[in-house]
């Protein structure tokens, strides 16, 4: 073996022995690989925090769509509602229409009542107000007939006085300073009750007399039956005859018959008082 071989064997297997090493360097390479940029500073990855929210918002999405979708579906069911109410109302007037057409005995309406009917229509109201005027136009003629209706009113004062042939009494002889209605008549000294009902009846008597008690009485006479009282009054007089003024009022409710006579008197012979109308008065108002 000369120099150069000498030389060149441990070349090769210099060689040899770095060939051999290179697998398994790679080997190892493999099973273990390289730290990366991130491995070396020491950082990890961050997940992605946008993934909850989109999911949130989507939900919040589908939410608002349903509950939008139940309310157009509430809508329309409602508004089909009124349109089924506004066409029976509508054949309802239609059909009123027809009678009252019918009624009037239009020959051209009944031809054609198609014609008659659609004009109307936006100026009519729903039948519950129609139904409505037509019980107050019922009403109204006996709401009027009654506030026309006379209430029969009678007040009267006196014309004269005189004494009666016993000699114990003052007859007053009445004529009308009021007189409304037909249900009461002034006779003389009497007042005659034409209609049977209830009335109040009042009376006054303004005394000027020094006797130490004056007074009236009213008398109910009525066709077979005893003369009735309905009120007495009574009143104190001063002694002084310069000083006795005194009136005695009474007033009360009664239910009076037709043929009824009433009649006022005071029970003193020649008695002296007012016959002025403010002093002296009789009334009835038919209740």
């Amino acid at each position: 073996m000369n120099l150069g071989s000498r030389f060149l064997l441990p070349v090769g297997q210099v060689r040899r022995s770095r060939s051999v090493g290179a697998p398994a360097r790679a080997r190892g390479s493999l099973l273990n690989p390289a730290p990366g940029p991130m491995a070396k500073s020491g950082l990890k990855p961050a997940s992605d925090p946008q993934h909850p929210s989109l999911l949130a918002a989507a939900w919040v999405g589908a939410c608002a769509l349903g509950v939008g979708l139940l309310a157009c579906l509430f809508t329309l069911a409602n508004l089909q509602t009124r349109l089924e109410l506004l066409h029976q109302e509508l054949s309802q007037l239609r059909g009123e229409l027809k009678v009252m057409v019918a009624d009037r005995g239009d020959p051209d309406a009944q031809q054609s009542p198609s014609n008659v009917l659609l004009p109307p229509l936006p100026q009519l109201r729903p039948p519950v107000f129609m139904e409505r005027k037509r019980r107050d136009v019922v009403k109204t003629p006996h709401r009027h007939g009654r506030q026309r209706r006379k209430q029969s009113v009678l007040h009267l004062v006196p014309s004269r006085h005189t004494s009666n042939g016993e000699g114990d009494s003052t007859d007053i002889w009445w004529e009308p300073f009021l007189q409304q209605g037909g249900a009461l008549e002034p006779r003389g000294r009497e007042v005659v009750v034409k209609h049977t009902g209830l009335y109040f009846v009042y009376s006054q008597v303004l005394f000027h007399d020094p006797m130490f008690t004056m007074g009236q009485v009213l008398l109910r006479m009525s066709v077979g039956s005893p003369d009735q009282i309905l009120f007495r009054c009574v009143q104190s007089m001063p002694s002084d005859p310069e000083k006795a003024y005194n009136s005695c009022y009474s007033g009360g409710v009664f239910h009076l018959q037709q043929g009824d006579r009433l009649n006022l008197h005071i029970p003193r012979f020649n008695a002296s008082f007012d016959a002025s109308a403010h002093g002296t008065f009789l009334g009835l108002l038919r209740l």
